[in-house]
């Protein structure tokens, strides 16, 4: 445990390492969605959003490990098991039932504006009273805020697809 990462935090340290844990369960159910989403995954645009899908997968490990991180140098300990989780996430993580890119993203979206409330909640709780901690949140927040933006556009992409084959069809 770093002495100084506890003596410089200025926020309640009970609740930010609760909240911490609770992002880290997150990120750990996100990268197996995503990466569990990439194996399963059919429909149009397959290739091309099973790639952006194990990008993110790897993005949401290195946020778990940089949780874990600061989790140990804030004097806590990461939640060592993974079948806890599920439980503590506040986010909820769906398995892919529907293989169908269109289902798999829409899926990814409601996780990624999940994370982004997490991650502003933190921000805001370690602004001006953690900066190390503030610094960490606010580098995964850009990073889901961009996710959340890439499964957008290739909603949009599929969306626009189809509208010009219906329209071709007609």
């Amino acid at each position: 445990m770093g002495e100084m990462a506890r003596k410089i935090s200025k926020v309640d340290h009970d609740e930010l390492l609760k909240i911490l844990n609770i992002a880290y369960a997150e990120e750990w159910l996100a990268y197996y969605q995503y990466w569990l989403g990439a194996q399963v995954a059919l429909g149009p645009h397959r290739s091309n959003i099973v790639d952006e899908f194990m990008e993110h997968a790897a993005q949401e490990l290195k946020h778990a490990q940089m949780l874990s991180d600061r989790i140990i140098e804030l004097g806590g300990v990461p939640i060592l098991s993974p079948s806890k989780w599920e439980s503590v996430a506040l986010c909820h993580y769906e398995e892919p039932a529907n293989p169908q890119i269109t289902e798999l993203l829409k899926q990814n979206l409601i996780s990624e504006r999940c994370a982004i409330a997490r991650y502003e909640k933190i921000c805001e709780m370690t602004f001006g009273k953690d900066y190390e901690t503030h610094r960490i949140s606010a580098k995964i927040l850009h990073e889901e805020l961009e996710h959340e933006q890439e499964i957008s556009d290739f909603q949009d992409d599929i969306a626009s697809e189809l509208e010009i084959w219906c329209q071709n069809d007609k």
